[in-house]
Order: C-alpha cells, then sequence, then structure tokens
C-alpha cells in the first residue's frame, strides 16, 4: 500500500499519524457500522513530497523567518498567507504524486462530485480543535478540479488563521503538515451538527439542522433550528425555533449557493422525533466508542442518515476560538454588512456629525458645556464601537475578492488584484484634491499667498478653505485653521502633485470574468462589486468617525480653553474637564506622564526587511511622525515615516515621496493611500519611529518591502 494515497477501507491504527484525525475517526467509524460517505486519504508524507519537490519547503521558511508573527496585524500575517497561498497555487503536484491522486480518483470519483476537506494531524484532538480553521470545498468535479482543490486545502495550513491559532497554541508552524480528505458529496436533504454533550451543560445534547446543505449553518449564514435533548433519556427538553426558514444552500454549477427555501417547508421543522432520536443514538454511540464527547456533522438523504465527521469536543471555550473564524467572511455574510454600512450607518454617521455641527461650544454656559462633552463623548465611544463590530470586518470583502481572483488567475503577483480595486473615489482622495485646488488658489495669486501667511483667509479663497474645514477640517489631527493654512501654503510652493494614473483595469477585469461561465460572471461581478466597496469604505469609515470624534475633541477644546483661565493647564484628563466646568472649586491632580525610552540603536547603515506595500523605489529625507503636530512639519519629497497612519492624517501624502509604517499589510490606511497616489511603501517595520530619525538619509523599496537608512 502507497504511504501517498489511502482508501477509507484501508485505513487503520498504523497509518494515523499520516491520515490525521478526521480520516482516521470516519474509518473507525464505518468500519463499526456507521454510514460514512466514501472516501480516501491524500497522507501527509504526499504534502511533504510536494513542498519537497516543488521548492516550496523553502521558500515557506524564508517567507515566515521574514517577521515575528508576534509583531503582526492580522492584516499584516493575511499578506504573508496571501503570499504563500499563490505559491501552492502556482507550484505543479509532482508526476509521481498526481499519477497516485488520479488513479484513486479515476476508481470511483471521476463521475461524482466530492468534498474536498482537511485532515491535518492534530487537528482535532481531544485538547484541540481546528474547526472552521481550514478549508473545505464542496461540490468538486473532475480530477483536475479535485487537483486544484488540494492544493488549497494544503495551502490553508497557512491561512492567517491557522497561522494564529497554532501561534496561540505553541505549535511549530514549520512542522505542521496536512492530509486531505476527498469525499463523495452527500447532497442531503437536511443537515446539521450534534454535540453529544453541551459545552455549556454536560447533562444536555445539542442537535441543530436546517434544510438542505450544512455550509450555511457552519459559516454562521443560516440560523438552525435547536434542539436541548437529555442526555440519559434521550428525552427533548426545548425545541428552539429559528427567526425565518428562508435559506437554504444547495449545490450549482460552481459549488454551492444559497437559494430560497421553498414555500411548503417554510413552516416545517428540519427533523422530526424519529429524526431527533437517531442523531442522538449515533452521536452517544461515537461518543461511547470513542471514550469522549463528539462534534459531529451529518446529513439526511432520502431519509438515510450519514454522518460526515465526528471530532472531540474541546475545552476550548468557543468564545475563545470566534475571533480567528472571524477572520473569515462568506459572500452572503459580506453582502448583509454592506447594506447596513451603505444603508444604514453612514447615513446615522452623516446625521450625527451634521447635528453636532448646529451646537457651538463656545456659545454655552460651564455646565451646559460639560453636559455636551459628557453627551459627544458618549456618541464617539458609539461610533467608535460600531466601527470595530460592523466596518472592521467589512474590510474583509477585499481578502474575499483577492482570494477568489489569485484561485482563478493565478497571477505571479499575488497583490495583481489591487488594481481593480483603486480607483475607488476615496473621501480622503477628494480632501485632497480639494486641497490642491486651495494650494492651486496661493500658486496663481502672490498677494494671497502674503494673506494667509499672516494667518488670514479672504475673498473666494476664503469661502473655499471654510467649505474644506467644514467638510474635513475637524478631526484629531486638525488644531486649529492656521495649521491647515501652513500645509497649504507647504502644497503651493511646489508643483501640483497629481494622483496616479493607474492603467486601465479593463484587461483585468475581462480576464478573470473569463473564467467563469455564465452564471458565474454575475457572481464575479458582483463579487468584484463588493471588493471596491470594501476598498473605499476602508478608507472613508475613518473620515466619518473623524469627523465625531473631531467635534468631541472641539468640545473639549473650549473647555480646556475656560479653564485655563481659571490657571487650570491642558494636562488634564477629559473627566476633570468635566468635572472642573461643573464645579468651580475642583482642582484637578497633575500626573506627570511618563514616556518609554525607545530601544537604543547603533548609528551604522541599516537594511530592515517589511511588507511590500506599494510598487516603486525611492531615496529621501526621513521626517518622523511622534506627535499629531510633526504632520504640519512635512515638506515636499520627503520620506513619512509613522507608527500608523489613518484616513484624517493622510492630507500630507501628496507632499511625500515615500512611507514607511510600523503596522503591516496591503489593506491597511497607508498602504491604500499609497497606491492611490503611486508612491513607494514599506509597512510592518516594528519600531520604526525609534529606529529612523528625522533628516536620516532613507531608501524605500516598495516591491522587495526593504527600507535602507544611511546616516552620516
Amino acid at each position: 500500500m502507497t504511504s501517498l494515497v489511502i482508501p477509507m477501507e484501508r485505513i487503520n491504527p498504523d497509518v494515523k499519524g499520516i491520515v490525521g484525525g478526521k480520516a482516521f475517526s470516519l474509518s473507525q467509524l464505518h468500519s463499526r457500522g456507521f454510514r460514512v460517505p466514501n472516501y480516501f486519504c491524500i497522507t501527509t508524507d504526499a504534502y511533504r513530497k510536494f513542498l519537497k519537490e516543488s521548492g516550496l519547503e523553502g521558500r515557506i521558511s524564508l517567507e515566515i523567518a521574514r517577521k515575528d508573527f508576534g509583531n503582526m496585524r492580522w492584516e499584516e500575517m493575511w499578506d504573508t498567507s496571501l503570499r504563500l497561498k499563490n505559491m501552492f497555487l502556482n507550484a505543479s503536484i509532482p508526476e509521481e504524486l498526481e499519477n497516485a491522486i488520479r488513479s484513486e480518483i479515476g476508481a470511483d470519483y471521476e463521475q461524482v462530485p466530492v468534498v474536498v476537506r482537511s485532515s491535518a494531524p492534530g487537528e482535532d484532538s481531544s485538547t484541540t480543535s481546528f474547526a472552521g480553521i481550514h478549508e473545505s470545498y464542496v461540490n468538486v468535479k473532475g480530477s483536475d478540479s479535485i487537483l486544484e482543490h488540494v492544493k488549497l486545502v494544503w495551502a490553508s495550513l497557512w491561512s492567517d488563521a491557522a497561522i494564529l491559532y497554532r501561534e496561540e497554541l505553541g505549535l511549530d508552524l514549520e512542522d505542521s503538515s496536512m492530509a486531505v480528505i476527498v469525499q463523495e458529496l452527500v447532497e442531503g436533504e437536511r443537515s446539521g451538527i450534534v454535540f453529544s454533550r453541551d459545552p455549556n451543560n454536560e447533562s444536555h445534547l445539542v442537535i441543530e439542522a436546517v434544510f438542505g446543505l450544512n455550509e450555511g449553518l457552519v459559516n454562521g449564514d443560516i440560523e438552525p433550528d435547536r434542539w436541548v435533548i437529555d442526555r440519559k433519556t434521550g428525552s427533548t427538553i426545548s425545541h428552539d425555533v429559528p427567526s425565518g426558514r428562508e435559506r437554504t444552500v444547495k449545490t450549482d454549477e460552481t459549488g454551492t449557493s444559497i437559494e430560497n427555501v421553498s414555500a411548503d417547508l417554510r413552516n416545517e421543522s428540519p427533523l422530526d422525533e424519529d429524526d431527533v432520536k437517531r442523531i442522538y443514538e449515533m452521536a452517544m454511540a461515537s461518543e461511547e466508542y470513542f471514550g469522549h464527547p463528539q462534534d459531529m456533522e451529518w446529513t439526511i438523504h432520502s431519509e438515510e442518515l450519514f454522518l460526515l465527521q465526528s471530532r472531540p469536543i474541546t475545552t476550548l471555550n468557543d468564545k475563545e476560538k470566534n475571533w480567528y473564524i472571524s477572520l473569515r467572511r462568506t459572500f452572503d455574510n459580506l453582502k448583509r454588512l454592506r447594506a447596513r454600512i451603505e444603508d444604514v450607518l453612514i447615513p446615522e454617521m452623516i446625521s450625527v456629525s451634521r447635528s453636532m455641527s448646529e451646537v457651538d461650544p463656545a456659545s454655552l454656559n460651564d455646565a451646559d458645556l460639560a453636559e455636551l462633552i459628557i453627551s459627544r463623548r458618549s456618541m464617539f465611544r458609539k461610533w467608535d464601537a460600531t466601527y470595530t463590530r460592523d466596518f472592521i470586518p467589512f474590510a474583509h470583502g477585499m481578502r474575499l475578492f483577492g482570494d477568489v481572483y489569485n484561485e482563478k488567475m493565478k497571477p505571479s503577483d499575488p497583490y495583481e488584484f489591487m488594481d481593480l480595486l483603486t480607483n475607488s473615489d476615496l473621501l480622503s482622495i477628494q480632501r485632497n484634491m480639494k486641497l490642491n485646488l486651495l494650494a492651486e488658489m496661493v500658486r496663481k495669486d502672490n498677494s494671497l499667498r502674503k494673506v494667509i501667511e499672516s494667518g488670514r483667509a479672504v475673498g473666494d479663497f476664503s469661502d473655499v478653505f471654510d467649505n474644506f474645514m467644514e467638510d474635513f477640517g475637524r478631526s484629531s489631527y486638525v488644531k486649529d485653521r492656521n495649521q491647515m493654512l501652513k500645509l497649504i501654503l507647504e502644497l503651493s510652493l511646489h508643483p501640483k502633485i497629481e494622483r496616479e494614473s493607474v492603467k486601465d483595469p479593463q484587461s483585468l477585469k475581462e480576464n478573470f470574468f473569463s473564467r467563469f461561465d455564465k452564471e458565474g460572471r454575475a457572481y464575479a461581478s458582483e463579487l468584484l462589486d463588493i471588493g471596491r466597496a470594501s476598498y473605499k469604505l476602508r478608507d472613508d469609515d475613518n473620515i466619518h468617525l473623524g469627523r465625531i470624534e473631531g467635534y468631541y475633541l472641539d468640545s473639549i477644546k473650549e473647555g480646556k480653553r475656560r479653564l485655563s483661565k481659571r490657571g487650570i493647564g491642558p494636562d488634564i484628563s477629559d473627566d476633570d474637564v468635566i468635572e472642573a466646568l461643573r464645579n468651580k472649586d475642583f482642582i484637578p491632580k497633575i500626573e506627570e506622564s511618563s514616556r518609554e525610552q525607545p530601544p537604543s540603536e547603533d548609528t551604522t547603515i541599516r537594511q530592515i526587511q517589511g511588507q511590500p506595500a506599494s510598487k516603486g523605489l525611492v531615496s529621501g529625507v526621513a521626517r518622523v511622525i511622534k506627535e499629531k503636530d510633526d504632520l504640519f512639519s512635512v515638506r515636499s519629497g520627503e520620506i513619512l515615516v509613522c507608527d500608523a497612519i489613518d484616513p484624517n492624517m493622510t492630507f500630507v501624502i501628496p507632499l511625500v515621496s515615500g512611507i514607511v509604517e510600523r503596522r503591516g499589510g496591503m489593506l491597511i490606511h497607508g498602504a491604500i493611500i499609497a497606491r492611490e497616489y503611486g508612491i513607494p511603501c514599506v509597512t510592518g517595520i516594528p519600531n520604526a519611529i525609534d529606529m529612523i530619525d528625522t533628516g536620516d538619509e532613507v531608501t524605500v523599496d516598495g516591491y522587495l518591502g526593504i527600507v535602507v537608512i544611511d546616516r552620516k
């Protein structure tokens, strides 16, 4: 028997280490009479053979050594995962291995749809569960497609979620391996999961069920019926009905899709009493055999109950792993999230900021000003929480589009898909265009320059400037009008800096769409639209949030101005501002701020490895941003070095020639704005603002992700 590919009937304890827990448990249950769909396993020996003979082994080692994962944000990890996944997509399976897999496919699976899913060693043990971490692909047809999806499952070993989870568990990343199950698809009319022991109540068993396939339930897109069963008696304790049985997952030509449930089923439960009893008995029998509570997936086809997989229930609380799972967002989930953001949340934010603009803090007495500060702070905190809950997850629309694009196109550049997302009319770009318009007015009128240098704005310029400040002048970075006037003067001293003209992406778009059939093109078009909306909102949402924060800070600023007349300095907390406005006898306690000393660095030429975020190569003088006011010291042609960029500070980008940022990833704001302007950008440089000093000569290589510092 070959160690590369093993059919279900030949899996035994001797090969458990190379087939993984999922494949092994299914074979054991099958041998004891459980109805399990036919499958075969591509072993970890096959995975390692693929890595070694394709040359990926060394390339993976170099990639994961680029930077300590403990110092990465999710955006950086996704970048790393994207590069690794693209390596798998573009690598060829060795001939001997390919022939072995094709031979097994040809025997029983060439003419039937299959599920291709992971079975990594240690994936499903009594202490760790990788449920939802690795990829599964449903309704795969034909040898060529199966081989491609095997590579995708191998690649999911290096997804950002999988890397994070292994790091959390302290597992050796380089020693990770992956077996793959190719299993005949049973398209059940009803499907679900069962926990033989409720993690929250040891005396209960839990069953969840939906119409159609399991995919919507597992992804969280479809709400299930839920039964709580007494473990000892098998009697039903409760049956919770979902808010609506309106959607189901079915197979289609390209895989699966969410469809409407037929009207006659919407008022029916997916399971009757006999079904519940059968699933209960199956779960308890599996637990008895393995000696440990089981988490199982099942489906019912033509009234026959099939067991799809069984894994131990771990002690890991679901809530502790939700963050890893949240790194994956389904198409349907993103569509609903987009509708909520565009139709509800953004209009509400605009309405809130307009309402705030109607109240001038300077017109209020001290007591009313204190109440205004409290109200605005509460509003800002509410929207800041909303940003975290809704806006940040929608950024995964770019991820989903990038994943699908790379799977279809297999480009040599894993970031090629970004060319289809740029030029999305970002609010920060609109703001910078208005800044350039103001700068152009100054360039053409030297007398206007002299007036502005004195701190005044007059005539048409004043009208345009006032409109600009109303639209974009409120954020935590802009203290007053004079700061923006000085920035406009700096812009006016140099030729107008044009936004990068990105090549027409029409050919890329058409090539991408050509990989889909007629029905699939509609999906591809909607997916691209989701990606572009995600790209745009990734930037715009901060502008909207920044306005709300700006009005809150305006009220704090007014409070501190008044308190300064009582001899109270500005270095007090917002709570103390409120209390001092309410109580004239209140004297706030001033605590000395302690700033950590930056790590000591040598003063020789050094080369730093980061993440390539925007192509290009440029050298210039560094301008390090350590405080917000440092932004207004930026001069034309300098290299902007900062901890993190958000859209509320990107008004300086038309001045700079390169960007170096501590945060990393292709999806962060600094990278987005850099690509819009065609500015070389390297992200993910730890301690960037401490390793580089203002005035250093810096070379930014946006192709390789390298920054060279030259201190004279």
